[in-house]
């Protein structure tokens, strides 16, 4: 993969440099024998907004193009808008294949990530680039909500440790600009409970995903750009979401997901966590709020980061983690209804908040 500063400019797009090679670059016959899709012209580009920062996309589908537009659109880019990695992802006719995606495999080197969905369909990431490259079928391409939740998520979270985000497998509540972090395992609870307190005022932030950054000394948390994913039986604590609900079925799991719009603004922003607490479910009748010590933070903190990432980027993990166990902690005991949950989550918060005032 080229770097960035290696590219070849083009002439009518927004964008200041794409890595598609100039006609006269292509070796003889090459525009005749391209099996490995290499100089597929990507001529739709666009600057995303991501977390602060601005990814560079190019594509050789508008379709591609709008909906990657739209998913970023609530969030704000880089100051001055100069781009600091580059996704450039192909479409093909060939092979035709539709729902539901193929299982996923993946693996990593030093500076390399790849992961494909099938035989023909990837993404990689080379970090030394700066660089994503994907490639899909036209029939996944047109599923918007595996697009987004499979491969477009895959992408970001394999290139968030160079845009300075450490990533962790959370639930986001937040009162204003105060936000908790909640953890727990699958099936815990996190996602209805984190709904339920949206319904009793608070904002639902992010949902299995929230990407944290020391900006000047202080803890910032994101929320991913990926709807809301509720597990089949959550709907029978929430049957106002069955007629919105849009189901994704990969492998033997179906999910039900719902835009992030409906739980929160317009605009993304990041808040500041000032707490975190892990969900226990089926662990109490009556809930149970106990408090966590720094060492347990720290271990429960390491066991959910939502990406593996390069040791490149210990030093940032570590210090983004050090101001994590700082905060208080909890554990949160409860029976089998979220609601319940809920009702500790906003007053836990609501807590914080008055303190942190």
């Amino acid at each position: 993969m080229k770097r960035m500063e290696d590219t070849v400019p083009l002439e009518g797009v927004d964008s200041p440099r794409s890595t598609v090679p100039r006609c006269e670059d292509i070796p003889a016959g090459s525009q005749r024998r391209d099996p490995l899709r290499r100089f597929t012209p990507t001529p739709y580009t666009a600057g995303l907004p991501v977390m602060g920062r601005t990814v560079q996309l190019e594509t050789n589908s508008l379709r591609i193009l709008e909906h990657a537009a739209e998913l970023f659109a609530p969030y704000p880019g880089s100051p001055d808008g100069h781009p600091e990695f580059l996704w450039r992802i192909v479409i093909q006719s060939h092979p035709q294949m539709n729902p539901p995606w193929p299982k996923r495999s993946a693996f990593s080197d030093h500076s390399l990530r790849f992961a494909e969905f099938g035989q023909r369909n990837f993404l990689a990431v080379d970090l030394d680039a700066r660089e994503g490259i994907g490639f899909l079928a036209e029939g996944l391409a047109e599923d918007e909500l595996g697009l987004t939740s499979l491969f477009l998520d895959n992408m970001f979270c394999m290139s968030a440790g160079s845009l300075g985000l450490v990533s962790l497998r959370a639930d986001c509540v937040a009162l204003g600009q105060k936000g908790l972090l909640v953890f727990g395992p699958p099936n815990s609870g996190k996602t209805t409970a984190s709904y339920v307190a949206a319904k009793l005022g608070l904002e639902f932030h992010a949902d299995e995903g929230v990407f944290v950054e020391l900006e000047a000394g202080r803890l910032r948390a994101w929320g991913g750009f990926w709807p809301v994913a509720f597990r089949p039986d959550a709907l029978q604590f929430l049957p106002e979401l069955q007629g919105c609900a849009r189901p994704l079925s990969y492998l033997d799991f179906t999910f039900y997901h719902v835009e992030k719009p409906r739980f929160q603004s317009n605009q993304a922003r990041p808040v500041t966590p000032v707490c975190c607490v892990f969900l226990e479910r089926q662990a109490a009748n009556v809930p149970c709020l106990s408090p966590l010590a720094r060492i347990e933070l720290s271990r429960r903190l390491a066991e959910d980061v939502l990406f593996k990432d390069d040791d490149r980027f210990a030093q940032q993990h570590t210090t983004v983690f050090k101001a994590l166990e700082r905060l208080p902690a909890y554990h949160l005991s409860y029976g089998s209804d979220p609601a319940v949950a809920a009702t500790s989550l906003r007053k836990i918060l609501m807590d914080q908040s008055e303190l942190a005032c």
